[in-house]
């Protein structure tokens, strides 16, 4: 197999109220937030760079309201994850969207709700040949010049990213009970290549899914790359 680079550009912190500025919902009942922050245009916010999570700030005992959050994957796929709300503070998906196209709350709340990016970010899923008889996979990472607060990872998957999802078009939009996770990945993190901070060289040798590269910090300049090479697809 030829080398694959995957990279994480510089990009900013979060920005908290980047999809929906701060608001208040009034109208009793399920209620959109309106979707105005800076990364949004026509009503649908575009996340800066890579997929990131969506972070929800409560400024009232909101613990007992719930969000779900609509939008899409890296791929363009419909995306849609329900989360829980807090007492003056914070929540997040635990996914990662490229665009939010809604944000839906089930009822009024105590005090007033924003919502934005979180620091993580990942690059897309890179597919490997689970099959290969001797599965090995080399990894080698490259800090860009004086990148700033460098804190990456891997992250690993066993389910199957290329499995056909179906068609969506007829799927209700929205659950009564704020529950819906799409799509059902299950991530884990590399036992050892987490939480790296300089150049370095890894590897894999039992079969996965599928590979990605996360950023727990904030590149904002200098970014990582990511270089897999797999052995014999023999």
């Amino acid at each position: 197999m030829r080398p694959r680079i995957l990279r994480i550009s510089p990009y900013e912190t979060t920005d908290p109220n980047g999809i929906s500025l701060s608001q208040t919902p009034i109208a009793g009942g399920n209620q959109e937030l309106t979707i105005t922050g800076a990364m949004a245009s026509g009503g649908i916010a575009t996340l800066q760079g890579n997929p990131r999570q969506v972070l929800a700030t409560w400024a009232g005992d909101d613990d007992t309201r719930k969000l779900i959050i609509t939008g899409t994957d890296a791929k363009g796929n419909f995306m849609q994850e329900a989360i829980a709300g807090a007492d003056t503070g914070t929540t997040k998906t635990v996914k990662a969207f490229t665009t939010v196209t809604s944000v839906l709350i089930d009822e009024d709340t105590d005090g007033a709700v924003q919502i934005g990016t979180d620091t993580v970010i990942w690059t897309n899923w890179f597919p490997l040949n689970y099959l290969a008889q001797n599965f090995e996979v080399a990894m080698g990472f490259d800090v860009g010049a004086a990148a700033s607060t460098p804190d990456f990872s891997v992250e690993l998957t066993l389910s199957n990213i290329l499995r056909e999802q179906g068609n969506l078009a007829d799927k209700p939009r929205y659950l009564s009970e704020f529950d819906r996770i799409f799509p059902p990945h299950t991530v884990f993190s590399h036992s050892t290549m987490v939480n790296m901070a300089a150049d370095t060289t890894g590897n894999l040798d039992f079969p996965v899914m599928a590979i990605r590269l996360k950023s727990n910090g904030v590149f904002t300049t200098g970014g990582v790359s990511l270089e897999i090479l797999q052995g014999s697809f023999a």
